[in-house]
């Protein structure tokens, strides 16, 4: 095991998988193996003051705590928790999920469109294109990751029984919500992108590192389409409860 040095500091990669602060080591959580992460905050205070859920877990952090719960969907018992904006905290959320025993992890959220979308379409990503820092941490570079393939094939086939029209695409995974320059859109989706978000490439390598299952659902919220007009739309906001839906329907559908 070493460290793999480059002259760019985001590039050199540590291929020990031990670190000095490890996840879990204040707490002795048991979830589920099954868990949504969920970039939405209303919707989850409504499902659980609706449902009586359970709280089985709490993450401390300087800005707030985020409440681990449980339920049952399909007569399956999964953990939920809403995840924090970027892929560096919720990647954070993604470790203790882990360490407290979730093997397989369905997250969902709002992204830019970057093709001519109607506000609220729904994608599944089946590659992260790795525009951020955290995945740099937990896999080697390449430019994109690829998603994998059970937790696709769940989210695909809820949303068709739910007869949801939906596209599988590439992401562009950014930590630089101002800094989506038009030639950068451009560029990106000359790539094949067609969407933009800010956590897909860290969550889903930070799984593979850890050898659990990863997948996301994400609807369309604001357009960047046309670069010289962004339009914020509603910001997806009539579309969250029927995203977090779906994703605890496909995470109990996941087959490892």
């Amino acid at each position: 095991m070493a460290v793999c040095k480059n002259e760019i500091p985001i590039l050199e990669f540590d291929t020990e998988q031990s670190a000095v602060i490890v996840p879990g080591h204040h707490s002795d959580y048991h979830f589920p193996r099954k868990a949504v992460m969920l970039f939405m905050e209303p919707e989850i205070d409504n499902f659980v003051a609706q449902n009586h859920c359970e709280i089985v877990g709490k993450f401390v952090s300087v800005t707030k705590d985020f409440y681990v719960y449980q339920t049952k969907v399909n007569h399956v018992e999964i953990a939920f928790v809403q995840a924090p904006l970027g892929g560096a905290g919720a990647v954070q959320i993604m470790e203790q999920l882990i360490a407290g025993g979730v093997e397989e992890i369905i997250a969902a959220g709002c992204c830019g469109a970057l093709v001519e979308d109607t506000e609220g379409s729904f994608f599944v990503p089946t590659a992260a294109l790795r525009q951020e820092g955290t995945s740099y941490h937990y896999l080697p570079p390449s430019r994109e990751i690829v998603l994998d393939a059970a937790p696709v094939k769940a989210i695909c086939g809820v949303l068709e029984k739910a007869e949801l029209s939906y596209k599988t695409c590439k992401t562009w995974t950014t930590d630089g919500f101002y800094r989506e320059t038009k030639e950068m859109v451009q560029y990106r989706k000359s790539e094949g992108c067609s969407v933009v978000e800010m956590e897909c490439a860290s969550l889903a390598a930070c799984a593979r590192m850890r050898g659990v299952l990863f997948g996301q659902v994400l609807f369309t919220a604001d357009s960047l389409a046309d670069v010289d007009a962004h339009d914020i739309r509603n910001w997806g906001n009539d579309f969250f409860a029927a995203a977090m839906k779906i994703a605890m329907q496909a995470v109990t559908e996941v087959q490892a």
